[in-house]
């Protein structure tokens, strides 16, 4: 005859089952953390949808001021990059003869295509302001122009971004033409 004192193995199950039906502790917890990870991963990329607009429009606009400078080495001729701050827009332009001539209309305008009509950036993205040191400096509304030499050289060109909320900084090396785009509104020092 046995003297044990431990209960049957199926006992617990019964107990557990018969009369309190649950969850540990540990299991609730372990549920809460699962879920505050997956709402912490989540959340910012929802609430971020213009933030990522606002990154797109930065990289539109860097692309265009390589395709710009490429342009400008290969047909030999000098191109601009118009702003309108105001319309919060900007096209491409020719430079054939020392006159500024919309590209749609000069040799190789057609190359260009979209680039001679005006872009219109996104609501809420504008520009918060453009520095060109060489020239009229820092401006924050009328209109500004960037020049892409035959050289490769370009104007150097600060451009500020933002919809409310974020802000990117666009810089342009003059002599290499190389570009820099960096999350927030950063000042540049610029040499001037």
């Amino acid at each position: 005859m046995p003297i044990s004192t431990a209960e049957p193995t199926d006992g617990g199950a019964r107990r557990r089952c018969g009369g309190r039906a649950g969850f540990t502790l540990i299991e609730v917890t372990l549920v809460l953390l699962i879920l505050s990870i997956v709402l912490a991963l989540t959340i910012p990329r929802l609430r971020s949808k213009s933030g990522m607009e606002l990154s797109a429009q930065a990289r539109r606009l860097s692309n265009t001021f390589k395709y710009l400078r490429s342009e400008a080495i290969l047909d030999g001729r000098a191109y601009q990059l118009r702003y309108d701050l105001n319309a919060d827009r900007y096209w491409a332009t020719s430079l054939s003869g020392g006159s500024g001539q919309a590209v749609a209309s000069a040799k190789g305008g057609a190359a260009l295509g979209l680039l001679a009509q005006p872009f219109t950036l996104p609501s809420p993205i504008a520009f918060s302001d453009i520095i060109l040191p060489q020239s009229v400096g820092k401006i924050q509304d009328g209109q500004a122009v960037t020049n892409f030499y035959p050289d490769g050289s370009v104007d150097l060109t600060v451009i500020h971004l933002d919809d409310g909320n974020y802000a990117y900084t666009l810089y342009v090396y003059p002599y290499s033409g190389r570009l820099r785009l960096s999350q927030g509104y950063q000042d540049i020092d610029y040499g001037g």
